[in-house]
């Protein structure tokens, strides 16, 4: 039986269980697929009823790429290894940061002075103009939505200045709001400092590791782009941790990475995720292992890493290095600057899981 003959609501539901990293394909086969899998309804059904199938996507040398964690043999004590896969996007190749909400990449480039927001999926893409003349380095950025309203209505935030007043910090911080094509500064501050570059999104909302003058780590921060206000989250307790970042777990759960230099010849590795999140957080240890003879600089902030909760694994990116971690056993993996892994030796500095979809900008 040909596709043509099936019902067209028939072809619809099928089409909605397919995976949108396939999908994409598909669209180029029939124009009424491509016309269908553009409509906001199908978009809904399709984000309810596909299987999320998650990508790698990282941003090295200004340039981001998917890449993959290959764990063929990790069962037999073969250690896994990261590698390098093809650009996916080809437009700007001077990117300095790149944020994941929903399926929708938001790309910054301060050489260019551009802010876009792209599906790679659909290939729909949107730039948004600076409401000053120029975007800083020093900005932060994060992509999320009103998660109380019955369809999502996009936001960016940009948060403008950290001012520095008697040890503590001001953050300023504007919205750009897709609705009406333009950007609201907001007047309120609070008195944090944000210590995550790239910052993690679940569920609309946006999470950074923070600090303030008196204690290096007491809680994170999430913002709440319904409200458009900045709440205080508490963090696992104790937690003696010295550096730590946050990454995200299958888009609905926060996972926190905290690691402790107890002596020159061992370190503290603890990972966390959460139980439960929203104005209450609940944490559950996830791994803890400890790495012997670490090198001074092995950890650093604003590093970025991955967990797969099925092989209970964790890839980091550390400089040069990556570590990966699957159960009780790490390996470090050289990044030489010859063999299969030297196209990886350069900078590396954003890391984070990309689950395609058919989210429309506008």
């Amino acid at each position: 039986m040909e596709w043509r003959s099936l019902p067209v609501e028939l072809q619809e539901e099928i089409l909605s269980r397919v995976p949108a990293k396939y999908l994409a394909r598909l669209r180029s086969t029939s124009k009424q697929w491509n016309a269908l899998s553009k409509t906001g309804s199908f978009a809904k059904k399709h984000s309810a009823n596909a299987t999320k199938e998650p990508l790698i996507i990282m941003l090295k040398d200004s340039r981001v790429y998917l890449a993959s964690v290959n764990l063929h043999g990790v069962h037999n004590n073969v250690a896994q290894s990261f590698e390098l896969g093809s650009r996916l996007y080809l437009k700007d190749p001077h990117i300095s940061n790149v944020f994941h909400c929903d399926g929708l990449l938001l790309l910054c480039s301060i050489k260019e002075n551009t802010l876009e927001v792209w599906n790679p999926c659909s290939g729909e893409a949107k730039l948004i103009k600076p409401r000053r003349s120029y975007y800083k380095e020093s900005d932060f950025y994060a992509l999320g939505y009103d998660n109380k309203s019955s369809c999502k209505k996009y936001k960016v935030l940009r948060v403008i200045s950290q001012v520095h007043v008697q040890g503590d910090f001001k953050i300023e911080y504007e919205i750009y709001d897709f609705t009406n094509d333009s950007w609201r500064v907001h007047g309120a501050t609070t008195e944090l400092s944000i210590r995550q570059k790239h910052p993690v999104s679940v569920k609309g909302s946006t999470y950074w590791v923070v600090r303030n003058r008196y204690f290096p780590y007491k809680y994170f921060l999430s913002f709440d782009f319904s409200t458009e206000r900045f709440q205080s989250l508490s963090l696992p307790q104790p937690f003696p941790y010295l550096v730590t970042d946050l990454s995200v777990v299958r888009e609905e759960q926060l996972c926190l990475f905290g690691y402790y230099n107890w002596s020159t010849t061992s370190e503290d590795l603890n990972v966390w995720v959460t139980t439960s999140l929203g104005s209450v957080v609940s944490w559950s240890k996830f791994l803890t292992i400890q790495i012997i003879k670490p090198r001074v600089d092995m950890f650093d902030y604003g590093m970025s890493f991955l967990v797969d909760e099925q092989n209970k694994s964790l890839v980091c990116w550390i400089s040069q290095k990556v570590l990966h971690i699957v159960g009780e056993i790490y390996h470090i993996q050289d990044l030489d600057d010859h063999g299969r892994d030297s196209a990886l030796r350069s900078s590396c500095s954003v890391l984070m899981n990309y689950v395609p979809s058919l989210a429309q900008i506008q």
